[in-house]
């Protein structure tokens, strides 16, 4: 091969690779339980323990229970006639035997991280944004050296005793969005269930449902894509072929 071949053939490979980076996701968020991690059996030890701390009796809380919407609004859903009193009794309960117990049958999903690692390889940037408590979702995120891996933790309290309150999950990526000065075109939410995709659709961003987390097939639906695992992530991000 000549020299001008070489040269054109370089110039073609540049040029593929410039195409891919222009079109890739650089701003991903992620949620947390049920996409980074399974949470479920600490969250529900700590739900009846807080429970039973106030007795408030519950008897299809294993059947109603999901981990992933905010701890408010499962308060309602659980238990009949809850007050707003009554489910920051639940939060409190929940948190002081959450926040220390070290998570000891929580668990990351394997090749997760591995993914959110090679997307910053590649030059994008990573974010947790869940509806977790901060307490807790940093506690974890030392736990787990979270910290080394993504650029900043979001949560829906983070902002409770100023101003801002409480952020609802489409109003916190939104601010996730305005403080990382993330176009929309350039975002995408990685979750499982349907706060995550509904709050990426209100922001309009796109978002990638994982299949092994908390989401039923009709809150995966709702997503603009599936991945059925982590490597499906780091391709529907870099080729920003999210969209079918």
């Amino acid at each position: 091969m000549n020299t001008a071949s070489r040269a054109r053939n370089a110039a073609r490979r540049q040029s593929a690779t410039q195409r891919t980076n222009d079109a890739m996701k650089t701003t991903i968020f992620f949620d947390l339980d049920g996409t980074l991690a399974d949470t479920d059996a600490d969250i529900r030890g700590a739900w009846k323990a807080a429970l039973a701390d106030l007795g408030i009796v519950c008897p299809n809380f294993d059947r109603d229970f999901v981990a992933g919407p905010t701890l408010e609004e499962m308060a309602f859903k659980l238990i009949p006639g809850c007050t707003d009193a009554m489910a920051q009794s639940i939060r409190e309960g929940f948190g002081r035997h959450y926040d220390g117990d070290g998570f000891p049958a929580t668990a990351e999903y394997p090749g997760v991280l591995d993914a959110v690692r090679e997307l910053k390889a590649r030059g994008a940037r990573a974010y947790i944004a869940t509806n977790k408590r901060f307490l807790g979702a940093r506690a974890m995120a030392v736990r787990f050296g979270w910290f080394d891996v993504f650029d900043g933790l979001y949560t829906g309290d983070m902002h409770k005793d100023d101003p801002i309150g409480k952020l609802s999950k489409d109003r916190l990526l939104a601010l996730a969005m305005r403080e990382t000065g993330a176009a929309a075109a350039d975002c995408a939410m990685v979750g499982d269930t349907l706060g995550d995709f509904t709050a990426a659709e209100a922001n309009g961003i796109d978002s990638i449902g994982v299949a092994w987390g908390y989401g039923r097939p009709d809150e995966l639906a709702h997503a603009t894509r599936i991945a059925r695992s982590p490597a499906d992530i780091i391709d529907f991000a870099l080729s920003g072929r999210i969209r079918p």
